[in-house]
């Protein structure tokens, strides 16, 4: 499958007391039409993880995030990956998702991890990628605060 990757984002699992919800602290979407980048982020917990359009997660905030709130996702959409205009809306690993170029294109092959005993999750990684043609138009990136939307964080 290939196609343009037009969204990266990052979701955490917020848990309190005896519930629990996933939330991003990052999401950037690349809008075709209008040639422009445009997303936010929780500058306290991925500052340093965006550069103008291009988003790439360290070791070191992967480990902050994973010890702050246990799980994280990197999730990843693109296309079209076929004829029919369908796209492609998945999980990478870390390194599979900072290889995925925003705004670019590739082509990606599933695989599956055995999670649990009863849990087999599929992933996606990149067999090819080529970066995009141009920067981006235009550049839109806001910063969020993660504990102004949810208290106690």
């Amino acid at each position: 499958m290939s196609g343009l990757v037009w969204q990266k984002a990052v979701e955490v699992k917020l848990t309190q007391a005896d519930s629990s919800v996933w939330t991003e602290v990052l999401g950037l979407q690349f809008d075709r039409e209008q040639n422009e980048v445009f997303g936010g982020f929780d500058r306290e917990y991925v500052e340093g993880a965006v550069d103008d359009a291009s988003v790439t997660i360290s070791s070191e905030t992967h480990d902050d995030l994973t010890t702050e709130f246990g799980q994280v996702k990197y999730n990843v959409k693109l296309g079209p990956i076929t004829e029919d205009g369908d796209h492609l809306h998945a999980q990478a690993r870390r390194d599979a998702f900072n290889d995925l170029p925003l705004a670019g294109h590739a082509s990606v092959e599933n695989f599956w991890v055995q999670a649990t005993d009863d849990l087999r999750v599929g992933y996606v990684r990149p067999t090819e990628t080529e970066p995009p043609d141009q920067s981006p138009a235009s550049v839109d990136i806001g910063r969020f605060d993660l504990g102004d939307r949810f208290d106690g964080y």
